[in-house]
């Protein structure tokens, strides 16, 4: 999984240059795209910063800095982050990843009961469409 961080990391810079060499700017933007993509996730999670940090074993402040793009991380990180999250490492670092349309990426998005929900909703659907067939 750390290969994937690494590699996730220099598509997205080659995508925006054209080239294999990353930049500075290049890295500010990175972080800066991963950090947003990490608030976003963390808040439609209703987590509070400190209890990401928590599960993510990080300081509320390294987490606060790398939300804002500030401070960068290592794959490590990202890795522990991910999971906090419940999401894959590429929906961290790929700015496709979070327009999948496949079905187990938007389950992510539910916990709990909501999620139970969804499954229910979801194995409905699926009897009404084998008994119509």
């Amino acid at each position: 999984m750390l290969v994937r961080c690494v590699s996730s990391a220099c598509e997205f810079t080659k995508e925006k240059e054209g080239t294999s060499e990353m930049k500075i700017e290049d890295y500010r933007d990175f972080n800066v795209e991963c950090g947003r993509k990490i608030c976003r996730i963390r808040t439609e999670r209703q987590y509070s910063r400190e209890y990401l940090a928590q599960l993510a074993g990080i300081s509320s402040k390294f987490l606060y800095e790398i939300e804002i793009g500030k401070k960068g991380c290592s794959s490590y990180v990202i890795c522990r982050l991910a999971e906090a999250l419940d999401v894959s490492v590429d929906c961290l670092l790929d700015d496709s990843a979070g327009d999948s349309d496949n079905i187990e990426d938007l389950c992510r998005h539910f916990h709990g009961s909501q999620k139970e929900s969804l499954t229910l909703i979801i194995q409905l659907m699926y009897e009404m469409l084998h008994n119509v067939s």
